[in-house]
C-alpha cells in the first residue's frame, strides 16, 4: 500500500519570502505514540481564491493522524498572521485510502477542516476576512508537490496562481506559534471554567437546589465577559513573555526578522484571545449599535486591553 507519509513529506515543506528562514527543514522525528514531532514544512500561494493575495503556510503535525497546527502569513503590506491549532487534513495521510475520492483530472481529494469555534485558534485576519477556508476539499498533485482548494475558485481552481506549492524555507515565527499553541490550550481551559460561572449567572444553571432562572441582563453579561478579558490581559498574557524571548532566533538576521514580524502575530493572537470569549458568549460585534452602551463599550475596552498586553510582549 502506498504510504503517503512519503507523499506528505513532500507535501509539507515550507514557505518563504522575506519573513522566512532560509535553512531547509529538518528531517521529521517520530513522536511518542506515532506521528511526527518535528515540523514537516509548508507552502506558498500566489493568489488565494477568496480575493486575498499571496500567503505562506506552515503546517506541523500534532502527533495525531491527520491533525496539524497551521500558521498562515498573509504576505501583504503590512503582513498579517492567522493560525489554527486544530487543523484536520483528511482522515489520515498514511496511505492512498485516506483520500475521499479522485477528482476528474486524476488528483486525489482530501478533507480540510479548521476547527476554530470556541477553540484556541483562528482563521480570520484583523480585517475579518477568512485567510483560508475552514471547511473544504483539497486536491493534491503528488507529481509537482502542490495542492489546490476545490471550491471557491470556479473554473480557475487549477490555475498555477492558486496552487499551494511546497517550499523549503520556514516561517520565522513557527516555533513561537507552536509554543503559544500549547500555552493557549492551558489558558483557554482556565478561561472556560471561569466563563461557565458567568454564563450560569446569565442564563441559569442546574444544581443540587434545582434550576436557577438567571438574570437575563444582556448588558451585565457583556460587562462580565469584558471583565474576563481585562483580567486575562493583566494576569495571564504577561506570562507569555518568556515564550517570546525563548524562541527568538540566535542568528542576527533571523532575530531581526523575528522582531519585525512579531507585532503582526501578536495583534492576531490578541484578536484570537478576544474572539474565544466573544464566540463563547454568542456575541456579534456587528450587532453593536448602542443597544447596550455600557456593555458594548466594555467589550471594546476588553479587546483593547488584550491587544495592549500582547503587543507589550514584543518589548521584552
Amino acid at each position: 500500500m502506498y504510504r503517503s507519509w512519503m507523499m506528505f513529506a513532500a507535501l509539507l515543506v515550507m514557505v518563504g519570502c522575506d519573513n522566512a528562514t532560509e535553512a531547509p527543514a529538518p528531517a521529521p522525528a517520530e513522536a511518542e505514540g506515532g506521528g511526527f514531532a518535528e515540523p514537516l514544512g509548508g507552502y506558498r500561494v500566489v493568489r488565494r481564491c477568496n480575493g486575498l493575495g499571496p500567503a505562506s503556510l506552515d503546517l506541523t503535525p500534532r502527533g495525531l493522524s491527520g491533525n496539524y497546527r497551521l500558521l498562515i502569513r498573509g504576505d501583504g503590506d503590512p503582513a498579517s498572521y492567522t493560525a489554527v491549532d486544530h487543523l484536520e487534513f483528511s482522515v489520515s495521510w498514511n496511505d492512498d485510502d485516506s483520500a475521499i475520492e479522485t477528482a476528474r483530472d486524476g488528483l486525489r481529494l482530501y478533507e480540510w477542516r479548521g476547527r476554530i469555534t470556541k477553540e484556541s485558534g483562528w482563521l480570520r485576519n484583523l480585517n475579518g476576512d477568512m485567510a483560508l477556508p475552514d471547511d473544504a476539499v483539497a486536491a493534491y498533485d503528488a507529481d509537482k508537490d502542490r495542492f489546490f482548494f476545490e471550491s471557491g475558485c470556479g473554473e480557475e481552481a487549477r490555475s498555477p496562481a492558486h496552487a499551494y506549492n511546497a517550499t523549503q524555507s520556514r516561517l520565522v515565527l513557527r516555533s513561537l506559534n507552536l509554543a503559544m499553541a500549547e500555552a493557549r490550550e492551558r489558558l483557554h481551559h482556565e478561561a472556560g471554567l471561569q466563563y461557565i460561572e458567568y454564563r450560569g449567572d446569565y442564563l441559569g444553571r442546574s444544581g443540587a437546589d434545582g434550576v436557577t432562572e438567571g438574570h437575563h441582563d444582556r448588558n451585565q453579561h457583556l460587562l462580565d465577559v469584558a471583565a474576563l478579558m481585562r483580567t486575562d490581559a493583566v494576569n495571564k498574557v504577561p506570562g507569555l513573555a518568556r515564550l517570546v524571548t525563548e524562541h527568538r532566533p540566535e542568528d542576527a538576521a533571523q532575530a531581526q526578522r523575528y522582531q519585525q514580524e512579531l507585532p503582526a502575530y501578536l495583534r492576531a493572537a490578541a484578536m484570537a484571545h478576544a474572539r474565544w470569549y466573544i464566540d463563547s458568549a454568542d456575541i456579534r460585534l456587528d450587532w453593536f449599535q448602542g443597544t447596550y452602551p455600557e456593555g458594548e463599550a466594555a467589550i471594546r475596552e476588553g479587546m483593547a486591553a488584550l491587544q495592549g498586553a500582547y503587543l507589550r510582549l514584543a518589548e521584552e
